[in-house]
């Protein structure tokens, strides 16, 4: 199954004022978040709430992911009592360092689906990559479960885990940007960007982010919803982009029946590997119009 997370949302499960704005929000995928985005002293609270509106079903339909808590904790066991039918998605992976975490991660959806007598491998997983070590584990981590569909960069988390400074320039970022979209890409997973914290600067946040999705990224993991817009034009493809695509699938298709493999587009060399990034393009762009017809669809059955 093809998965569409160009925008992923951290909605705190405390803050109902933030759980009733992400209900109508346009975001591919909610990130529910019941770690560090959640006072300790108020996750029991947030389990409460968070369930009264997923009893409800508001938010059948959607992407919904839940950032639970780390391993070995009293709240995890607790987290893991939401999920009572198919409107979550899956967990994200928080604080793991090596495919042990993930393998241990897997155990317990199994033992939910069991519980919750759902589909068996319907509950998938999202590591968080927010240590070095995980980042140094990272193939691994990525080939350890089939449940997993993407990997998530943790900027913040990672600068502390090797004492860095979070004021550094953007290329620090690179070595561990790199070795996730090199493992997720080799394993078939979507590899998710790291929040931009410059929550109201536009300029910036398309500049970084349009590297990183021209590094490999296939979206990005945001904290405020000003961000949405700019995360989904940056990390979908443009109508010049769209347009130039088709002109090489046309093109090389033409020439193959010719025998010829190889030919120039504007001046510039075209062969196999931008036949298969045009096919990309075009296949993302088929998605994004998929997922937007059905949130149109959950829309229109709503207001009737």
């Amino acid at each position: 199954m093809a998965y569409l997370l160009r925008s992923m949302l951290f909605v705190p499960a405390y803050n109902e004022k933030f759980i009733k704005k992400a209900i109508e929000c346009d975001t591919d995928a909610i990130i529910f978040d019941m770690e560090d985005g959640v006072p300790k002293e108020k996750r029991k609270e947030a389990r409460i709430i968070l369930k009264k509106y997923l009893d409800r079903g508001v938010f059948r339909g959607r992407q919904i992911v839940l950032r639970v808590n780390p391993l070995q904790t009293d709240d995890l066991p607790e987290d893991l009592k939401l999920i009572s039918d198919d409107q979550i998605m899956g967990i994200i992976t928080p604080k793991i360092s090596d495919a042990g975490n993930i393998k241990a991660f897997e155990a317990l959806m199994d033992f939910v689906e069991h519980r919750e007598g759902l589909k068996s491998g319907s509950l998938k997983l999202l590591p968080l990559i927010e240590k070095a070590q995980a980042v140094i584990n990272i193939d691994s981590i990525a080939s350890a479960s089939k449940r997993n569909i993407a990997l998530l960069f943790g900027g913040e988390d990672y600068l502390d885990s090797v004492s860095g400074k979070n004021d550094c320039p953007r290329h620090l970022f690179d070595m561990p940007r790199t070795m996730i979209v090199m493992a997720a890409r080799t394993h078939g997973l979507l590899p998710i960007d790291t929040p931009f914290l410059d929550l109201k600067n536009e300029q910036a946040f398309v500049a970084e982010e349009s590297q990183s999705c021209a590094m490999g990224f296939h979206g990005c993991l945001i904290v405020n919803p000003i961000q949405l817009p700019w995360c989904k034009r940056v990390f979908s493809p443009s109508v010049e982009e769209i347009a130039h695509a088709k002109d090489i699938i046309e093109t090389v298709e033409r020439i193959q029946i010719q025998g010829a493999n190889e030919t120039v587009i504007n001046g510039k060399m075209v062969g196999p590997p931008m036949y298969k990034r045009a096919l990309k393009v075009m296949e993302l762009e088929k998605l994004i119009k998929e997922y937007e017809t059905i949130q149109t669809q959950r829309r229109e059955r709503k207001s009737i």
